[in-house]
């Protein structure tokens, strides 16, 4: 159990460190929307972004959606973003799921249906989040589900945007 420990741990160090190493790819990435229309993350340039991967059959996943739109709706009139990158699941696939849920999500959703994100972001599991700074600095790493309206995310947030 205490080696499981070690060895979770360091993946989680080199993870972290390799994902910022690749943050100053971030705005050259660019993924369809349900539209189909190709977005870059170089439209968020000046705004701070929760970048989140997902998918529909990861249950964290989907519990972290209502306090994603919750967080969305706090910051509305500021300069933050949340983009949700969907990692391996259709445009119908997402449609169904967002068609069955109780409240409409208005963050960006964006389909990554190679799953190409698990390389460029060299992503461990789901979800998985990054705060990424007005400039594209990455500011946190943030593995599993998480209540995004909760004290402590609002804070990380806050302070992100007085940077």
């Amino acid at each position: 159990m205490l080696l499981k420990r070690i060895l979770m741990s360091f993946l989680l160090l080199t993870t972290a460190w390799s994902v910022q190493a690749e943050t100053t790819k971030f705005y050259d990435l660019a993924f369809p929307n349900l539209e189909g229309k190709e977005v870059s993350l170089s439209e968020y340039k000046g705004k701070v972004v929760l970048l989140n991967f997902w998918a529909t059959w990861c249950p964290p996943c989907v519990r972290e959606m209502p306090s994603m739109q919750r967080l969305q709706d706090k910051f509305a009139d500021q300069p933050f973003e949340i983009v949700a990158i969907n990692a391996g699941e259709s445009a119908d696939a997402i449609e169904a799921f967002l068609l069955g849920l109780d409240n409409e999500l208005t963050f960006t959703i964006l389909l990554d249906e190679k799953s190409r994100s698990f390389q460029e972001f060299r992503i461990p599991g789901l979800p998985m989040s990054y705060l990424i700074s007005k400039d594209g600095e990455l500011l946190e790493t943030i593995m599993g589900g998480r209540e995004w309206d909760d004290e402590k995310q609002v804070a990380l947030v806050e302070e992100a945007l007085a940077q």
